[in-house]
């Protein structure tokens, strides 16, 4: 793995470590990112809405509720969708709307506002008003479907769009935010008091979709996360507590790598309906019920992933010249293949793509490197697809069997001929070499301040010079980690250290060798003790 070191500066004090990380992440306004404002505070135009649209929007929303008109929100099945879907219909249930919420089943449905999910829906009960939440920037066909059946239709979303938007009433739209985040902000328009109560959901949302922690999304996770280690849902509490996090403070890994997947978890494998339900319920014991469904859903998942992304990686192994990786088969659950497309994204730093090849019908999943809007590159073969939207990271369509061969021949050349080599290289970006002096329990703490980490805010990644290995250790119950007591070649500082599922390096480390980590810095507390650690990323010999 090549080491990018951001910032040639050799860190004194811990103001040029605040210094240096302000400029690695291009942060040219300190005082805003260390000290965000409120959400309540965030205008439309910030975040690039536009303000007719808003103002239809509200106002034929306003009518619909004074009209006791049925007004059917329209949501997705994953983690932002099922969020955004709550925030919008508890905020218009609260005004006494008659409104009722709707998420697709993904295997009966598909992706988005298809025309199987309102053939479903108009079939007995046709409402007046539709509102999308995190979907329908390029439900052109069921839009149209819709307004002939004299539903009128408004769109909430984040997601790319094509040079034409779907007909409309209202087209309410920015991708600087995530779904949840544009729902919410509409929902604030219609009442401030009720938004207030979803900042929780508008956190977990945003983390959970990946989007950038800077400006508003930072504002939104900083804030959110307050009123999330405060929710009073019942669902909400009753997740944390069988996730094991009772009593813990939630932050933004937390959200990203135990709360989300669980609420991701229903829609890949089971209906995100309940993932809903489970948000929105007042009844603690219905809470405790969807919890347990939720957790035991998320643990088939990851079993289920595990065992895919074997059969996907011998896919992949030969298609080391190519530009992205494409693994295909009948065997691959579509509500799992984003996932693997996820890992294999990391491990081999190239786009991957992993589709479901089941039947007639075949449905992909992508994932991107950064500087490869993978979103493009699929709509670059939109005469092989039936559907395609995403994400410049993630991306989503599908076509017809038929189409198979045509389709990955033509993804391989693009790729070759438009993706820059230098983008595929595996690169881990440290923010500085710093030196022993430094590593204190103070450290941590001055580093927090630019918490929550995520996207475009990575917590700071150090590169440490010249440490001797004193003790190898395998730990966990498989002995798949790695534990390690480094010394600082200098002032003899002392720091142990954790290779998370690198275990089988105890082969080739031996206590004496000297070598350079790159890591991030954290405090471990254990039995009433607080201790520095590094969780290292990766380890190379000592320069000599």
């Amino acid at each position: 793995m090549q080491w990018r070191v951001l910032s040639e500066l050799v860190p004194r004090s811990f103001q040029d470590v605040t210094e240096l990380l302000l400029q690695n992440r291009s942060i040219l306004d300190s005082q805003a990112f260390l000290h965000p404002k409120t959400p309540s505070e965030t205008s439309l135009e910030e975040v690039g809405l536009d303000i007719q649209a808003v103002r239809q929007a509200k106002e034929r929303l306003v009518k619909a509720i004074k009209d006791k008109q049925k007004i059917l929100v329209f949501g997705d099945y994953d983690a932002d969708g099922v969020c955004a879907t709550a925030i919008m219909w508890e905020t218009l249930h609260s005004l006494g709307a008659n409104v009722w919420p709707f998420i697709p089943h993904r295997e009966q449905h598909g992706y988005g506002l298809t025309v199987a999910a309102i053939e479903e829906l108009t079939a007995h009960d046709v409402p007046q008003l539709l509102i999308t939440v995190d979907t329908g920037i390029v439900a052109h066909e069921a839009v149209k479907i819709l307004k002939k059946r004299r539903v009128e239709v408004i769109i909430t979303d984040h997601h790319q769009p094509e040079k034409k938007l779907p007909p409309a009433l209202a087209v309410v739209h920015t991708t600087q935010v995530c779904g949840s985040a544009v729902a919410w902000l509409l929902a604030r328009e219609l009442s401030e008091v009720q938004a207030g109560k979803a900042l929780d959901l508008v956190a977990l949302a945003t983390v959970a979709d990946l989007m950038p922690l800077k400006g508003v999304n930072r504002s939104l996770v900083s804030h959110g996360l307050t009123a999330l280690n405060k929710t009073e849902r019942l669902g909400l509490q009753a997740l944390m507590a069988a996730a094991g996090l009772a009593g813990k403070k939630i932050d933004a890994g937390i959200v990203g790598y135990v709360l989300a997947p669980r609420i991701n978890a229903m829609g890949r494998l089971a209906h995100g309906l309940d993932a809903l339900r489970l948000l929105c319920t007042n009844s603690k014991q219905r809470a405790l019920e969807l919890a347990s469904l939720v957790d035991e859903t998320n643990a088939d998942r990851q079993q289920l992933t595990e065992d895919l992304l074997q059969l996907a990686r011998q896919q992949v192994f030969a298609q080391k010249k190519e530009s992205l990786l494409i693994a295909y088969s009948a065997d691959f659950h579509e509500g799992v293949i984003g996932l693997i497309a996820g890992k294999l994204a990391e491990w081999y730093a190239k786009p991957a793509i992993v589709m479901s090849a089941r039947g007639q019908l075949v449905k992909g999943s992508a994932r991107s490197v950064p500087g490869v809007n993978i979103t493009e590159l699929l709509r670059s073969a939109r005469e092989y697809l039936l559907e395609v939207g995403g994400h410049p990271m993630a991306a989503g369509f599908g076509f017809e069997s038929k189409n198979l061969d045509a389709l990955i021949k033509h993804l391989f050349t693009y790729a070759k001929e438009n993706i820059d080599a230098t983008l595929l290289q595996k690169t881990l970006d440290l923010d500085c070499w710093l030196p022993a002096e430094l590593i204190t329990t103070k450290l941590i703490s001055h580093l927090q301040q630019f918490a929550p980490f995520g996207q475009a805010n990575p917590e700071p990644l150090f590169a440490l010079a010249d440490w001797e290995i004193q003790a190898v250790q395998r730990i966990g119950s498989q002995q798949q980690h790695l534990k390690l007591r480094l010394k600082d070649t200098k002032t003899k500082l002392v720091l142990p250290a954790l290779l998370w599922g690198k275990g089988e390096l105890a082969d080739t480390i031996q206590a004496g060798q000297r070598v350079q980590a790159a890591g991030v810095l954290q405090l471990n507390q254990w039995q009433e003790q607080t201790t520095l650690q590094l969780v290292v990323r990766d380890l190379q010999p000592a320069a000599e």
